[in-house]
């Protein structure tokens, strides 16, 4: 006998070779045979006509707080991820100092958008160290397992205070200090460190982030103490949305100079941006030549799906910096907001207004040609028919009233995408020239943060839906492919040899997935939050069954309340 045997079903066993009929036989945890089982199981599912697949490696996601509260971690949890990576862009809770816990708050709230008022409900602050942090991580069970990056934000301003913001870098005795705790911080469990370079990161007063202005000798520092325990740096890089032509030139000469003095693995953000929708490639045959050497690898984190906004009056939109707006949603109790702007004078009376110059709104406001309407199935990879300029030309609406009109009706429901970046008159051709490339790695859900601006930690059910079946605007790409860019390489760039594939001695972690019947239901908000905070979600149906260790966590897309998770330490891995 062993725990479980799967039975019958197509496997697609993550190395991207063609898929085949066999059993999976689980014990112990782990895989131990595949092929014809003839064992028995204590457990068994008939997985005739369905996938077998590795549970998905999510490598970029923002659970940070949320795993601290939370043990199931949706919307990761409903699409299939069994391992998760948070620390991402140089923002955390960890280290903290007592007092220093809102501004902390701030940058989360500004970067990633999580609420703060959900942080402060939710997060109890048990805790000084990044080790700290990783014990009351490790302390919780949970649907599947999470690993963390050291961020590089709270670690400046553990060290530095109230010289962050200031010109004045840090001086030798801080930045041995850091690289003192990153050492900590690696022995203790970390994969690496993360910052953000970028201007397009603030914090929620609209300051910089904290680690924006370190300079080259601390990054040097840092990423030398990474590199001795064969960590990773992952960076949120300045001109990341192509805002900056010569800050993009810069970054990847600082990267080059990082790797070529301290052989630290390099991850990064990469995009298509409108701006220099080209650049990527520059990026890219870098890439190509570090791993080409041999002492470092580098990686380009990428989204399967365009970088945006789903648009509704209970989130994101254009025009929540406009006066009368403001006025109405200061005045009115949220159930009641909608009714309020239904009423044709305080339309009128927005329409009528304009956006601070330089503004997030005026920014959206100037982008209406890259707005496109989802519809009720949720494509997103819609064509130019349905962009909202197109549609406003044909009904003779402006375009700014048909997308005032849209959200009154869909706020709950958002289907206005404003597409600003990775989406061009191709849909999304480019970005999957970009995917194809042999440095990249899915790795832009974001899954926990932008809460009421995207739900893309449904991203990897996304990618067999739209990209390995239903893709319309070009060609699909094999699900032998796509399960490998969500397991093997995942796994891979993280150095997890224990996963992502099905092979005997691996871990069981595993989908069982009906293929034809996968679908992702329209975003939805939900007030589920600590303190009755909002996020999005998107429903996901077609899992016959999710796997941790052995252990189903998931069956015909119902919770099982097992908690098989732990915290994944980056020694044990």
């Amino acid at each position: 006998m062993v725990d479980l045997v799967i039975r019958g079903g197509t496997v697609i066993d993550g190395t991207g070779s063609p898929g085949f009929v066999a059993d999976v036989a689980v014990d112990g945890g782990l895989i131990v045979e595949v092929g014809k089982v003839a064992a028995r199981g204590d457990r068994e599912i008939d997985a005739d006509g369905l996938l077998v697949t590795p549970g998905w490696v999510d490598i970029h996601t923002h659970y940070d707080g949320q795993a601290t509260w939370d043990p199931v971690l949706d919307p990761s949890f409903s699409s299939g991820v069994t391992t998760a990576i948070l620390g991402n862009c140089g923002v955390g809770f960890a280290p903290v100092r007592r007092g220093a816990e809102e501004r902390l708050i701030e940058l989360m709230d500004g970067v990633e958008e999580i609420p703060g008022s959900a942080l402060h409900e939710g997060l109890r602050w048990n805790w000084e160290s990044f080790p700290d942090y990783l014990d009351v991580l490790d302390s919780t069970p949970r649907t599947f397992d999470i690993g963390a990056l050291m961020p590089h934000g709270p670690l400046r301003l553990y060290v530095l205070g109230d010289k962050v913001g200031t010109e004045t870098p840090a001086n030798d005795a801080e930045v041995a200090e850091m690289a003192r705790l990153v050492d900590e911080g690696m022995r203790a469990g970390a994969f690496g460190l993360s910052s953000s370079r970028t201007s397009v990161h603030r914090t929620a007063s609209g300051g910089m982030t904290p680690d924006f202005r370190a300079d080259e000798p601390e990054l040097m520092a840092i990423a030398r103490a990474v590199a001795a325990h064969r960590g990773l740096v992952e960076f949120a890089p300045e001109g990341l949305v192509g805002e900056d032509y010569d800050a993009l030139k810069g970054e990847m000469a600082l990267y080059d100079r990082l790797v070529a003095q301290t052989g630290v693995d390099v991850h990064m953000l990469v995009l298509q941006p409108n701006l220099y929708p080209s650049f990527w490639r520059e990026q890219l045959d870098w890439m190509d030549q570090v791993n080409a050497g041999g002492r470092s690898r580098a990686f380009a984190q990428v989204s399967g799906r365009s970088i945006g906004a789903l648009l509704s009056f209970l989130g994101t939109h254009p025009f929540m910096e406009r006066p009368t707006f403001l006025e109405v949603r200061r005045s009115v109790p949220p159930s009641q907001l909608i009714a309020e702007l239904a009423k044709p004078d305080i339309k009128q009376r927005i329409l009528a207004e304009t956006d601070p110059e330089g503004s997030f709104c005026a920014f959206l406001n100037a982008h209406w040609d890259r707005c496109y309407d989802l519809g009720e199935e949720a494509d997103y990879e819609p064509d130019e028919s349905r962009n909202l300029v197109h549609l406003a030309a044909r009904t003779g609406v402006p375009v700014q009233s048909l997308a005032y009109d849209a959200m009154l009706a869909t706020s709950r429901n958002p289907r206005l995408l404003l597409a600003v970046n990775n989406y061009d008159e191709t849909g999304l051709e480019h970005l999957g020239q970009l995917m194809a490339r042999d440095a990249a790695i899915l790795g832009a859900s974001d899954a926990g943060a932008h809460v009421m601006t995207i739900c893309d930690g449904s991203m990897n059910s996304f990618m067999l839906t739209h990209w390995a079946r239903d893709r319309r605007r070009g060609a699909t790409l094999p699900v032998e492919q796509v399960v490998r860019m969500m397991t093997a390489d995942t796994a891979r760039a993280y150095n997890l040899r224990d996963r992502g594939r099905i092979a005997p001695g691996l871990r069981a972690d595993l989908n069982v997935i009906d293929f034809d019947a996968l679908k992702l239901g329209r975003p939805t908000i939900v007030d589920d939050l600590p303190g009755g905070a909002s996020r999005l979600l998107q429903s996901v149906s077609g899992y016959r069954a999710t796997i941790v260790a052995g252990v189903p966590t998931r069956e015909h897309d119902q919770a099982t309340g097992a908690r098989p998770g732990r915290l994944l330490r980056r020694q044990a891995a």
